[in-house]
């Protein structure tokens, strides 16, 4: 393997957790309020939105760790020939890719998994 890297490869592992994640919030949150009215507590839509959220939430899955893997490729890269990356900066971006994408896919996780016990309805 040759230590160059595609120039998108080391953006595509910083953003596309963070990005999934706005995503998921945006996404889910327009669900939920299809869900149900905010002031009357009826139903706005007469189909189920938790498995349309759902299913945002494995698409921001897929994302976050396609952002993952595309770091581990960048940090490899870097780091297999190093007079391709005389200033550090691509592995840098790889190292950054990782970590940020190990946190947001985190966040996506724990916004996945409270999903079942919280109701569009429920005032409460």
């Amino acid at each position: 393997m040759s230590g160059r890297v595609h120039p998108a490869l080391p953006w595509i592992g910083v953003v596309a957790a963070p990005l999934a994640w706005v995503f998921q919030l945006i996404a889910g949150y327009a669900f939920q309020e299809a869900g149900c009215a905010p002031i009357s507590g009826v139903p706005v839509l007469d189909v189920d939105t938790e498995p349309w959220i759902g299913v945002v939430s494995i698409v921001a899955i897929v994302a976050a760790l396609v952002g993952m893997a595309a770091a581990a490729l960048t940090l490899r890269g870097a780091t297999v020939d190093p007079a391709t990356d005389p200033r550090g900066r691509i592995a840098f971006m790889g190292d950054a890719g990782l970590v940020v994408s190990l946190i947001f896919l985190a966040v996506i996780v724990f916004g996945t998994v409270a999903l079942p016990s919280l109701d569009a309805c429920d005032p409460t």
